[in-house]
């Protein structure tokens, strides 16, 4: 049992109160007792309750899932490969559903800290810890596929949507379980069954992006327009010949009169004439 001192000092002092009271009675020695005694009750009902919650504690641990993998949106990042990535998609695949299988196994160790305990029976009942074991060995079989063929398929969607509904059957049962508990048990199953949901709905949209990234790959192809044939070299029609031009034509002679010689008009004179 673990001991508090701010609960053990008034119970102390309060003892300490009624002693001294009986000891050496006075007008007031009633009332002193009496406030004496409502102080040593109180401490001591505080002293048990913690107590008794420090008992259960080591008895059941508390679940925690601080180590719980945040995927983020599993296979999210198969948007931003092209069609020559095949490779990395597989790898993208593979890791996100290895890290899927690390947080089932998370949720099995936890479910198994409660069977055989008292209060569980149900839970040991239900073999519950079996159930989480068959979905982490189903998804970390899936992950071993995908990596030793070194392809995505569609025969891997529905295997990880039967996965999705084996974890939504698991959050169900816990919530069965649950009803009509007492709250000790209610506390522990809780964190279980919002797990156990959590992994359903990672394992579903992992399933949807695959789902898109394969029809995309079956779209690609035909939307990509065909390269167009090379064009035929372009062939040089040489220049047309230039018309030569014609030779300058040269003006005919003709009768002009002589300026130097004088005509008739102008010396009065007959030209000879032949007597013969």
């Amino acid at each position: 049992m673990r001991l508090y001192p701010l609960a053990i000092i008034p119970l102390v002092l309060s003892l300490g109160a009624i002693v001294v009271s009986a000891i050496n009675p006075g007008p007031q020695s009633y009332l002193t007792v009496g406030v004496a005694g409502a102080t040593f009750l109180v401490s001591a009902a505080i002293l048990f309750a913690y107590s008794r919650k420090s008992t259960e504690a080591k008895q059941i641990p508390l679940e925690n899932f601080s180590l719980w993998a945040d995927v983020g949106e599993p296979a999210a990042e198969l948007r931003r490969l092209g069609l020559d990535e095949t490779f990395a998609a597989v790898q993208i695949v593979a890791t996100d559903l290895d890290s899927l299988a690390a947080n089932a196994e998370l949720l099995r160790a936890r479910t198994s800290l409660l069977v055989g305990r008292p209060g569980f029976e149900s839970v040991t009942e239900e073999k519950m810890h079996r159930r989480v074991e068959s979905l982490v060995n189903d998804i970390d079989k899936i992950a071993r596929s995908i990596r030793d063929t070194k392809e995505l398929t569609k025969e891997v969607i529905p295997k990880i949507e039967d996965c999705a509904a084996q974890a939504d059957r698991i959050a169900g049962k816990f919530f069965e379980l649950e009803e009509g508990k007492p709250e000790t048990v209610y506390i522990y199953l809780e964190p279980l069954r919002r797990a156990a949901e959590k992994l359903s709905r990672d394992l579903r949209m992992a399933a949807v992006n695959i789902s898109k990234y394969l029809l995309w790959l079956e779209k690609a192809p035909s939307e990509v327009p065909a390269p167009a044939p090379p064009a035929a070299p372009a062939v040089e029609t040489p220049p047309a010949p230039q018309p030569t031009p014609a030779a300058p034509l040269k003006p005919e002679p003709q009768n002009v009169p002589n300026p130097e010689l004088p005509t008739q008009n102008e010396t009065g004179l007959q030209p000879p004439t032949d007597n013969k």
